[in-house]
């Protein structure tokens, strides 16, 4: 998909500006919605589209500064990429078009504008309302839903490789998106690792790991997404991604040079291939004056230490030093996180232990956050709920090997038994869903609507198509049955 650029019709320099695209129209930048050095996101006349400008101006008149040409050029090949499995296509924006001007040094990629917020910025709105019950159940949602979505990544041989709260929508319907698909590794990647761009954003991944196994040709694999994950929970719920270090101790390590000069050492190494993570990747000498320690030296820095205050460290097993390891971090995470949300700290400790220790998969993960339906609820769906009958018919497996969460099932007031998530079913259903017909029976004074399994001809109607499962994929006030 391409587009075609104009003159901008005003200043500054994007707001105002024109574009052709396939489809749309002609639309123009109308509002700056968020801005970094590199980038920046405009709304559009044209409500229903956000353009993302890549800023290409590096100061000299024949050339286009590099990092975010190469930004863009990712970006627009992991769009088209998604473009072509079918399954992924609604976990991101829709993708409307881009192209580059090299004489106005500038390109450009028009996409979905998602009407929601994200998680960073959710989260943060939680802290100041002091986490309601209700925002909590919302939460658990979120994430786990996040890591369902990666999942489905994985499954297509994509590791997102740059997972962080900011690149999360949660609509206002309560669904998520993925956004800033810059950093994906796909399967495209896989022949010609050496060649891949890794651009990691340092507080979030272990970049003295997979810089070096991309340098040497091994591509990023799950555990670093695990890695991300845990660290934008701790963010979610804390507002920062480094952990705080109280003087004394940080003083006391560094009296011992030897527990982190080894580590200075490859994080200098670092700096030679990547100059400009001078400054994201500081020393560990440096986080440690700081008072402010970066997930990926922690564990590092937590085995050192227990092994210099055990005498008798050597003669314990490798499981007995890796529980110890383990349950030192997980005690120093739970101290820094709202009393509501310190049943994270297992999980973030879990996803962010040393490789060796960690949880080897987002299924495993998901386990640990997850909150399943009881038997009660689950006896009460297979005797009453139409929908689970109906799956039941047409694949008994199906029917029986749901899982639901307690925040996907909802009491139908006027017969007291349990609805299914529309969402959640869909998600889990994907592509059935598009051949699952629907016809609403029912609305309940919140305004919750209740769904029962129709024929395509009894079914409602939504834009002179029968409704199915997979338009309810991002509703969460659309239940199936009872």
């Amino acid at each position: 998909m391409n587009a075609e650029i104009l003159e901008p019709t005003q200043s500054p320099r994007h707001l105002g500006l024109q574009i052709n695209l396939s489809g749309a129209g002609r639309v123009q930048l109308t509002q700056l919605l968020a801005k970094n050095s590199e980038t920046a996101i405009y709304r559009t006349t044209y409500p229903g589209i956000v353009v993302k400008i890549f800023d290409l101006h590096c100061g000299k008149p024949d050339e286009i500064s590099y990092g975010p040409y190469m930004s863009f050029t990712l970006e627009q090949a992991n769009f088209e990429d998604i473009l072509e499995i079918p399954d992924l296509r609604p976990l991101v924006p829709a993708y409307y078009g881009s192209n580059i001007d090299y004489e106005k040094k500038y390109a450009f990629i028009a996409m979905e504008y998602l009407e929601g917020a994200d998680l960073k910025s959710w989260c943060e709105q939680a802290a100041l309302d002091e986490y309601q019950a209700n925002w909590i159940t919302d939460f658990k949602q979120a994430i786990h839903e996040s890591m369902a979505i990666i999942r489905r990544f994985h499954k297509h041989g994509i590791v997102l490789v740059d997972f962080k709260p900011d690149n999360i929508i949660r609509l206002s319907t309560g669904g998520i998106r993925m956004v800033d698909l810059g950093a994906f590794f796909t399967p495209r990647h896989y022949g010609a690792t050496d060649k891949y761009v890794y651009s990691a954003t340092p507080d979030y991944a272990e970049l003295l790991i997979d810089a070096s196994n991309v340098q040497a040709g091994l591509p990023p694999t799950e555990a670093s997404d695990i890695f991300s994950v845990g660290v934008a929970w701790f963010e979610m719920a804390t507002g920062g991604s480094r952990l705080e270090i109280n003087s004394a101790t940080a003083q006391e390590i560094l009296q011992r040079r030897d527990i982190y000069l080894f580590r200075d050492s490859q994080i200098r190494d670092i700096w030679r291939s990547y100059p400009h993570l001078m400054e994201a990747l500081p020393t560990v000498e440096t986080q440690l004056r700081e008072n402010r320690v970066l997930f990926s030296e922690l564990w590092h820095l937590l085995k050192s230490y227990v092994a210099s205050q055990l005498p008798d460290w050597e003669t314990l097993t490798s499981g007995q030093r890796d529980q110890i390891i383990l349950a030192t971090g997980t005690t120093f995470i739970m101290e820094q996180l709202p009393e509501r949300l310190q049943w994270l700290a297992g999980p973030i400790a879990r996803a962010t232990v040393l490789r060796s220790i960690r949880v080897k998969t987002i299924a495993e993960l998901m386990q640990l956050v997850e909150s399943p339906i009881g038997d009660e609820v689950q006896l009460d769906l297979r005797d009453h709920n139409s929908f689970f009958d109906y799956l039941c018919d047409r694949d008994a497996a199906t029917g029986t090997h749901l899982q639901l969460n307690t925040w996907d099932v909802s009491s139908f007031d006027k017969s007291q038994h349990w609805a299914i998530s529309a969402s959640a079913a869909c998600r889990q259903l994907q592509g059935t869903a598009d051949f699952i017909y629907l016809k609403k029976f029912a609305v309940d004074h919140q305004g919750q609507r209740y769904y029962q399994p129709s024929d395509e001809f009894h079914a409602d109607q939504v834009q002179d198509a029968p409704l199915i499962l997979s338009h309810l994929r991002d509703d969460h006030s659309a239940w199936l049955g009872p």
